[in-house]
């Protein structure tokens, strides 16, 4: 036990002292932790924890742990309320990707049967992406809310059920028979079914009578997790899949709230000890696996837009929906090592192929980070390229119906908080003035939100100098920008206000300034006003503030 707790520790500096370093140079906190395992593992590193029992603990503690807590944050409402469009994304895209994978990684050599499932493997796990990944990049750009970000979360959801169905086959890879399948599908169905029926009419019950003691919260969670774990182990099925089933029986009630939220701080030590336990059993890196991981990633990177862009397409959306929601999912899922980790205690793949895909986990987190942090910028390089070869009209590019005969007075590039509190202002003091109104943006909650209030809006990406064009901004009286640079996608308010002032010579132009320092860049550009509306909170505030003491004295 001793020296147990001395490999956990050991394990947990190294991964606090590199994930330092990783999130400083800004690279995935996982890819750290992988780097932090290999250090101090047996294979490559120092050799500072030898003993294999004791990884492979440690692995299997954090791999339990872990799962659970991905049942307690998976949403099933949010699957339940995607709509149709998600949905043939999700399920669409995950079969295409599969099938694709199955013949080309059995024409490039790997092996498939019974005793070697190297292509089974290879196909499903490559068909699955990171959602840690992709949530926080897309956090970190405000992105998540935007069309794009919506469509990629929703795809990852129902990636997610697919995960728990491959747990649940898992252990029957080997013997694919009908039978044996129906009745593993039968014991899956009956712990889901216990796992629901006692968090409902037991659990609830428990939770809210020590919902005021956070140490029992954190208890009574992880003996249910334990409690399902040995239960599916009992039945034969996987540890792993009780745990999830554990998390995601309690995600649907109305104290899973509670819960996750006295149980989040234990995410990120599962986080920690599971994947430093990865980057222990990585072998030296050789030629070979370097050149197989790098092929993962490529066909990871292709498959993605192989499935999703027709997927789009053929679902209403545009081009740039399907390009970017391909380049935000185009990355090794973490759930994919759990499974492959899983794969090779089963003796369903060998451990080489397991490294490899560790790499190509490590591989495809930091191109992926790149590709998100730059997906608008790629896709107008890609859009230029389809120009190139005149695949895709100099018009119109962006927008998605054409508008109305009627000039508007007023034109709105962009939505956000700002201009949404300029409008409902506008409706409420001075509502003959909304028919003069139009709204540009590419979010289609927002264009769905103000045709509800009755204010013309269309879908279109205001980066674009050939929206603008078709626009026919030059038309109207006033274009007004109150999106501040750092949410705006692709382009600055000094180069929308250029593009507008190119467009529209005589038109007036308002634009925004996140400080003082940009107001005469933007004058030179051509903008006649320039709203600070972080100045003028503290301007209001001052005067709140001012006027408080007034009264006081």
């Amino acid at each position: 036990m001793h020296g147990l707790l001395h490999d956990i520790g050991i394990a947990i500096i190294a991964a606090t002292i590199i994930g330092i370093i990783t999130h400083a140079i800004k690279q995935p906190i996982i890819v750290g932790y992988l780097i932090a395992g290999i250090i101090i593992g047996p294979e490559i590193g120092q050799k500072l924890i030898t003993n294999v029992e004791n990884i492979e603990l440690i692995s299997e503690i954090g791999l339990v742990l872990l799962l659970f807590v991905i049942g307690l944050e998976l949403d099933l409402k949010a699957i339940l309320k995607s709509g149709k469009q998600i949905l043939i994304l999700g399920v669409g895209q995950f079969f295409i990707c599969v099938i694709f994978g199955l013949l080309v990684f059995y024409f490039v050599g790997y092996s498939f049967s019974t005793k070697n499932q190297e292509v089974l493997y290879l196909s499903l796990l490559c068909a699955l992406s990171s959602t840690a990944i992709v949530v926080k990049s897309l956090n970190d750009k405000f992105e998540i809310e935007t069309l794009t970000g919506r469509t990629s979360v929703g795809v990852l959801i129902i990636q997610d059920l697919w995960a728990i169905m491959l747990l649940a086959f898992q252990p029957n890879f080997n013997n694919p028979e009908f039978l044996v399948i129906g009745i593993s599908l039968l014991k899956s169905v009956i712990l889901i079914a216990l796992g629901f029926l006692i968090s409902k009419h037991i659990l609830k019950k428990i939770f809210k009578s020590v919902s005021k003691s956070p140490e029992l919260v954190i208890s009574i969670s992880l003996g249910w997790c334990a409690f399902m774990a040995g239960l599916a182990d009992f039945m034969g099925l996987s540890k792993e899949m009780g745990a999830l089933i554990a998390g995601l029986s309690i995600s649907v009630f109305p104290y899973s709230i509670h819960v996750t939220a006295k149980t989040l701080p234990l995410r990120d030590s599962f986080l920690i000890l599971f994947f430093v336990s990865l980057g222990m059993k990585i072998i030296a890196p050789e030629y070979g696996i370097i050149k197989q991981s790098l092929l993962v990633v490529f066909f990871i990177v292709i498959s993605r837009f192989a499935s999703i862009i027709p997927l789009v397409l053929m679902s209403g959306g545009g081009l740039r929906t399907g390009f970017i929601t391909s380049l935000n999912i185009a990355q090794l899922s973490e759930f994919s090592l759990v499974v492959a980790s899983i794969g090779v205690v089963l003796g369903h793949i060998k451990p080489e192929l397991f490294s490899m895909l560790i790499y190509a986990m490590a591989f495809s987190a930091i191109i992926s980070s790149y590709f998100i942090k730059y997906n608008h910028e790629l896709f107008r390089l890609f859009e230029k390229f389809l120009k190139l070869i005149k695949l895709r009209k100099q018009t119109s590019l962006m927008l998605v119906e054409t508008l109305e005969t009627t000039q508007h007075s007023i034109v709105l590039l962009g939505c956000h908080r700002g201009a949404m509190s300029f409008l409902h202002h506008i409706a409420e003091k001075q509502p003959e003035f909304l028919p003069q109104i139009l709204v540009v943006d590419f979010n289609l909650e927002t264009i769905k939100e103000l045709k509800r209030m009755k204010v013309s809006a269309v879908f279109g990406d205001i980066s674009q100098l050939d929206t603008l064009t078709h626009l026919n901004i030059d038309k109207t009286k006033i274009i007004i920008s109150t999106i501040p640079d750092v949410l705006l996608k692709g382009i600055n308010n000094a180069s929308l206000v250029k593009m507008c002032r190119l467009v529209a010579p005589e038109v007036t132009i308002v634009a925004t300034a996140d400080m003082p320092s940009q107001i005469e860049e933007l004058r030179k550009m051509g903008a006649n006003e320039v709203l600070l509306p972080y100045s003028m909170a503290g301007e209001y505030l001052a005067s709140y503030i001012k006027g408080l003491f007034a009264k006081e004295y």
